[in-house]
C-alpha cells in the first residue's frame, strides 16, 4: 500500500461510493444502476410518439368539424356543440393531465403495456388505422351522415363499404383511436378515459336506431340481426 511521506503512515486507498468490490477482483468503476443513455433514448422516442398521436387527432378533429359544418343537418346545434366539446376535452383529459402524471403515484400511475418503442408504434398505428376506419365510414355515409340523430330527406339504410362489418363503423373506428391512445399513454388512468367514450357512444347508438327502427322497421331489424353494432362478430 502507499505510504504517507509525511506521516510515515500506511495509507488506505479511497473508494468511491459507486465503486462496486469482488472479492479477488480489481474494483470496477461506474457500476451504480442509473438511467442510461438507452432510457433516455426510449424516453425519447415515446414522447416522439406522444406528439405524433396528437397531431393526428388534431388533423382528424379539423376534418370533422368541417365536415360537420359542411354538411350539418336541421337544427341540433346545441347538442352538436356538446358532442364535440366533450370529446374534444376527453383528448386534452389525456395528453394535458394524464401525461404529465407518468410520474404520480398508486395503481392508476402504473403502466398496463410495457413502456417500449415497440408499445408505442403499435398505439400510434392503431389510432390511425381507427381514425381512418372512422373516415371512411363518414365519406361513404355521404349526405346521410348527420351531426346529430335525424333522419335524411329521402333517408336510405346503408350497408355497403364499412357498414358491412359493422353498424356504427364512426364510433368503432373514433373508439380504436381512443385505445390506440390509451396503449401510447400506457398508464392504467387512461382506461377508464377509453371506457367513459365507450359509455357515451353506446348511449347515442340506443337513441340513434330508435329512429332507424322508426324509419326502415324490418329491414333494420334485420340488418341488426346479421351485423354487429361495433366489434365485428362480439358486439
Amino acid at each position: 500500500m502507499p505510504v504517507d511521506p509525511a506521516r510515515g503512515q500506511i495509507r488506505k486507498p479511497q473508494i468511491c461510493p459507486s465503486t462496486k468490490i469482488v472479492p479477488g477482483k480489481p474494483a470496477l468503476q461506474g457500476t451504480r444502476a442509473g438511467p442510461g443513455p438507452d432510457a433516455a433514448g426510449t424516453r425519447t422516442i415515446m414522447q416522439s410518439f406522444l406528439e405524433i398521436t396528437g397531431i393526428v387527432w388534431i388533423v382528424f378533429w379539423l376534418f370533422w368539424l368541417v365536415s360537420a359544418v359542411w354538411t350539418g343537418g336541421n337544427g341540433g346545434n346545441r347538442q352538436l356543440f356538446a358532442i364535440r366539446v366533450g370529446l374534444v376535452f376527453l383528448i386534452i383529459a389525456w395528453f394535458v393531465i394524464v401525461q404529465p402524471g407518468r410520474g404520480g403515484e398508486g395503481a392508476l400511475f402504473t403502466p398496463f403495456v410495457p413502456d417500449t418503442p415497440v408499445t408505442g408504434a403499435a398505439g400510434v398505428l392503431i389510432t390511425i388505422a381507427g381514425l381512418l376506419f372512422a373516415v371512411w365510414a363518414r365519406v361513404h355515409l355521404g349526405r346521410y351522415w348527420s351531426p346529430v340523430a335525424e333522419i335524411q330527406v329521402d333517408h336510405q339504410l346503408v350497408r355497403t363499404g364499412p357498414y358491412r362489418y359493422v353498424r356504427n363503423p364512426i364510433y368503432t373506428g373514433i373508439l380504436a383511436g381512443f385505445a390506440g391512445t390509451a396503449i401510447v399513454i400506457g398508464l392504467w388512468i387512461a382506461v377508464p378515459a377509453f371506457f367513459v367514450g365507450f359509455g357515451v357512444f353506446l348511449l347515442k347508438i340506443r337513441s340513434e336506431e330508435k329512429l332507424l327502427l322508426e324509419k326502415f322497421g324490418d329491414d333494420y331489424a334485420r340488418y341488426r340481426l346479421e351485423v354487429k353494432s361495433l366489434i365485428p362478430w362480439i358486439i
